[in-house]
């Protein structure tokens, strides 16, 4: 079977770090360098490596190919740059992800509160959801399906998963076979990605119920929060880089939206220096430790945080006397951002 051709042919590793070095890029330690590109791959580090790679003048920029930097780097860039950033980051995805756990935790508790005060099978009860929330037709969809209709087949299919590993769910339905799993067991089940379509299925007072245990006045600004921390989550979870990444959905906080004044600073376009900061880490990680501290059983995860984005310490300086990478100009932090209030 013939190979298709590439443009750009495999290069063993050693030949990878020559390249490296005749593109300006400094190699103090080759043995640590050949261990990066071994540990990370030469692809991922060009994530990292990227941001001190020379910026090209302005008219050789290629915005359609997204052609922004030279293949040269700056002056002074060493490999020991590209690699404290990558354990900077990896370690920071760790911190996220941690927070994004313990969020969810107490999500699928809240949501699993506030139905079973209703009824242990309100999550299976239109009469104890939204009725027209539920009734409604999702577009394009073949055959045509009702949100409630799609919403009944995730818990189906939720359910004949876990059955051959969990010894709950298998429990209950040997002993209660007339009974389906109660709500407090199906939000144990479900995926984190799929907690949000049962939130918006829930009456509106107690969709806003769940909502005030984090903060938020109203379950609509909640909602989109939730499913921007599910990004985040995944993000964090399959290894993906967080210190100048855009996130798929930007978000937008009003000061009517929760419950203080601990977001207001970032209620106002232009809080940051970093561009589209809406779609930036410091968004989200705000939004997700002002949930974590409104709740009524406070976590730690702000100031684990907080300390770590502190602990970051790259000096490499541009030609013009700046930082090549900052957190306020990479990640969407404000100026003095930890002396905001709600990190405090």
């Amino acid at each position: 079977m013939s190979c298709m051709h590439f443009t750009k042919a495999f290069k063993e590793r050693e030949d990878l770090i020559t390249d490296l070095a005749e593109a300006g890029l400094k190699i103090p330690n080759h043995a640590r360098a050949l261990g990066f590109l071994t540990r990370v791959g030469y692809h991922r580090s060009g994530a990292y490596r990227y941001v001190f790679r020379e910026l090209l003048p302005a008219d050789q920029i290629n915005a359609a190919m997204r052609e922004y930097r030279a293949a040269t780097y700056m002056t002074g860039a060493s490999i020991d740059h590209v690699i404290t950033l990558e354990e900077f980051d990896m370690k920071l995805a760790r911190i996220c992800l941690d927070g994004t756990l313990d969020f969810e935790i107490r999500l699928r508790a809240s949501i699993a509160h506030a139905l079973a005060r209703l009824d242990p099978a309100a999550h299976l009860d239109r009469n104890c959801l939204d009725t027209a929330k539920c009734n409604t037709l999702i577009p394009r969809s073949q055959p045509p399906q009702t949100k409630f209709q799609a919403w009944k087949r995730t818990v189906d299919r939720a359910i004949g998963s876990a059955k051959p590993e969990e010894d709950f769910v298998a429990h209950h339905l040997a002993k209660y076979p007339s009974q389906p799993l109660p709500v407090w067991a199906v939000t144990e089940l479900l995926s984190f990605g799929s907690l949000p379509y049962l939130f918006e299925l829930m009456k509106s007072a107690d969709a806003r119920a769940v909502a005030n245990d984090f903060g938020f006045m109203h379950p609509a600004p909640f909602g989109k929060v939730v499913r921007a921390v599910a990004d985040l989550r995944n993000y964090c979870a399959h290894g993906s880089r967080l210190f100048n990444r855009h996130f798929k959905r930007a978000q937008s906080i009003a000061p009517r939206h929760t419950a203080g004044p601990l977001l207001d600073h970032v209620s106002t376009p232009g809080y940051s220096r970093t561009s589209t900061e809406s779609k930036r880490l410091y968004i989200s990680a705000a939004v997700l430790a002002f949930m974590l501290r409104s709740h009524s059983e406070p976590s730690d995860w702000p100031a684990r945080f907080r300390d770590h984005i502190l602990s970051f310490s790259l000096p490499l300086i541009t030609p013009d006397g700046h930082r090549v990478v900052t957190p306020e100009l990479d990640m969407g932090f404000p100026a003095s951002w930890n002396t905001k209030l709600l990190w405090q």
